[in-house]
């Protein structure tokens, strides 16, 4: 015969392969009995010892210990033999009276098939029941810790998620699972770019990302962070900010990477709303100096290519050149006249404006000049919401300015859609087109000073409706799909009843700016 293979044995307990359950028979009050009580009682010990039942007790002592007993419902005899007479079941006894001659009595009286455990063995017991307590409080202990660590993550507004070095989600908290709309058991042990979502519908990654700083903490052990884009449902432009921090073993072997991603978007939009604030300063600085440097001669050149222009020694190709520096020259002052009025502060006076009537106004005027030209305007108009505070004129030339951005967008004619109604507690006009979109880095840049996609003009169009807008303390916003269309909305600050209203003849035309 061959040896065993002792590597392949299974080393087990024998009570593990056993459904025996001991009858229990207690001897005495002694040192421990309370604890032994206990551990009989208490589910809690069943993964840890084999299935123990208490039958009796014999030699109960103090009446104290009675009438605890009396309250368990165990039975209760005056000596072990009565309580062995009356309970033949019993195949496990404990001794706890401490007496050297009860416990020899007991030895020599016991049947073979009864197992005993003398006072002097059973501090094990006590031991065991002692660590369990211990255990059972350290259990509450680590449970009141992980919940009030997992409330904090719960908490947190950015995305956390935990993931092994394959990129397979381990560990995530509710935000995630909520933005995707399954629980998180559904979403443990899937790869992180099937998880991370927009919302329910949208995936933030179509597929393992290069660009996520996950691949960067992977290969170099250290923390990364990376700045991505999207574009929401309704086409507006989203900033995220991805950190990603690698999780070290004891042993200093990277085992995990927790990677966290934050809504960065207003944000980002107080910023760029600052940047461009200062560098609307700096052209206010520069605007001063380009008046005073390039009008002066700007106008020279101009009265003396007029003046060139009234001679009748000129040939003709003379003429067309001087015709040509006229023209350069008119252009340049118009966009020396934009950015001054860009620059400047403007000095129009708000006040209440009736959105919808300057609505109704926009719209007539347009068909009135491009009706023929086959474009379609459409008006839809709230008529429940209040009055904004702006400038009619003003306003009504920042909605034009948007319209005719919408017909560049649809050379070929389609519809535009000009509708109010009430975004939270302001009221709007938006103006809808199906031209041609934006993609996200035009839709980055868009209201930058001087930014243009037309291959013609200043780009000064939406950067000064919304300089104009927002002195009225509102705000612009734009969506947009590539292929799909433009939608930009003007927010007006709501008048508050009981505001003193301007008479009209206090307004001050508003200057007027290109698209």
């Amino acid at each position: 015969m061959s040896e065993p293979d002792t590597d392949t044995q299974t080393e087990y307990c024998l009570w593990d392969t056993s459904d025996r359950e001991f009858h229990v028979g207690i001897v005495g009050t002694g040192p421990g009995f309370m604890s032994i009580l206990d551990i009989l009682n208490n589910e809690q010990y069943q993964n840890f010892l084999p299935g123990l039942k208490l039958a009796a007790v014999a030699d109960p002592g103090l009446m104290a210990n009675r009438e605890h007993l009396n309250s368990l419902g165990v039975p209760i005899y005056e000596t072990f033999q009565d309580m062995l007479a009356a309970h033949p079941e019993i195949d496990l006894v404990v001794e706890l009276v401490g007496a050297r001659f009860k416990l020899k009595t007991i030895r020599s009286i016991l049947p073979d098939n009864v197992s005993l455990i003398d006072h002097n063995a059973a501090f094990f017991l006590c031991g065991l029941h002692n660590m369990l307590q211990v255990s059972t409080h350290c259990q509450v202990d680590l449970d009141q810790h992980k919940a009030l660590l997992n409330a904090i993550i719960d908490e947190v507004r950015d995305d956390i998620l935990l993931l092994d070095k394959e990129g397979r989600v381990v560990d995530l908290n509710k935000n995630v699972s909520q933005r995707i709309g399954k629980q998180k058991a559904e979403l443990l042990g899937l790869p992180c770019w099937q998880v991370q979502a927009l919302d329910e519908s949208r995936p933030f990654c179509c597929g393992p990302d290069k660009a996520c700083p996950f691949f960067s903490t992977l290969a170099t052990g250290r923390e990364a962070e990376a700045m991505l884009t999207r574009v929401d449902a309704g086409g507006r432009l989203m900033y995220f900010r991805i950190y990603s921090y690698p999780i070290f073993n004891p042993h200093g072997h990277m085992t995990h990477v927790m990677v966290m991603r934050r809504d960065i978007t207003r944000r980002t939009y107080r910023e760029r709303h600052q940047q461009q604030a200062e560098k609307l300063a700096v052209i206010g600085e520069m605007s001063m100096y380009l008046a005073h440097e390039i009008r002066n001669p700007l106008f020279a050149i101009s009265g003396f290519t007029k003046s060139l222009l009234e001679s009748g020694n000129l040939t003709e190709k003379e003429r067309e050149k001087l015709r040509i520096i006229a023209d350069e020259a008119k252009r340049l002052d118009h966009m020396l006249s934009s950015i001054l009025s860009f620059s400047r502060q403007t000095q129009t006076v708000s006040g209440p404006v009736d959105i919808n009537r300057v609505a109704e106004e926009t719209v007539e005027l347009m068909r009135i000049g491009y009706a023929d030209k086959g474009y379609r305007f459409v008006l839809n108009v709230d008529p429940n919401i209040p009055r904004g505070r702006g400038e009619s004129e003003t306003v009504k030339q920042c909605l034009v300015n948007l319209m005719m951005n919408s017909m560049e967008a649809m050379p070929r004619g389609g519809e535009i859609v000009l509708r109010t109604g009430m975004e939270e507690d302001r009221p709007i006009i938006e103006v809808i087109d199906a031209g041609r979109g934006m993609n996200q880095s035009e839709m980055d840049r868009v209201f930058s000073p001087f930014h243009t996609t037309k291959g013609r003009g200043y780009g000064l169009g939406l950067a000064m409706i919304k300089k104009m807008i927002e002195e009225f303390g509102g705000q612009v916003t734009l969506a947009s799909k590539e292929g799909r269309g433009t939608a930009v909305t003007l927010h007006f600050a709501p008048i508050l009843a009981g505001e003193e209203e301007r008479p009209a003849g206090d307004e001050i035309p508003s200057p007027r700016g290109g698209a």
